[in-house]
């Protein structure tokens, strides 16, 4: 698994199986903490046990605010369900304006799955993540 900051931490080696928020959020500590500006700051998400019973995939949102408990979407990325295997790793690129609040948000598509962790966190994509 690649080396993370854990102050950037969303999950670790969390399940889910329907639609949910990241257990934590990170706080930048200013409104516009200008992390995400040059563009190589996102989401990576490392699946740590197989999903299971989801027919499709998941949508792994980046949600940002100015407050805490952001619900505003800013970028997502589908993932078919053959693909969230144990070890797979992608990287779900920020927005270019990230505020002050992040977390991701899991959109499991028409379906609820029976099993499945992945562990998920903040940082720029210099590992070669998907």
């Amino acid at each position: 698994m690649p080396m993370y900051d854990e102050k950037y931490e969303l999950e670790d080696d969390t399940a889910f199986t329907t639609d949910a928020y990241s257990t934590t959020e990170v706080n930048f500590g200013v409104t516009n903490p200008n992390v995400g500006r040059a563009g190589k700051f996102g989401m990576h998400v490392v699946v740590t046990t197989l999903f299971a019973g989801a027919a499709s995939g998941i949508i792994f949102w980046v949600m940002h605010g100015a407050a805490t408990a952001p619900t505003t979407k800013s970028v997502g990325r589908f993932m078919p369900v053959a693909d969230l295997v144990a070890g797979f790793h992608f990287y779900v690129p920020g927005p270019h304006t990230l505020l002050q609040y992040c977390r991701a948000w899991y959109d499991l598509v028409s379906e609820a799955a029976t099993a499945g962790k992945v562990t998920v966190w903040l940082g720029p994509n210099e590992d070669g993540a998907l």
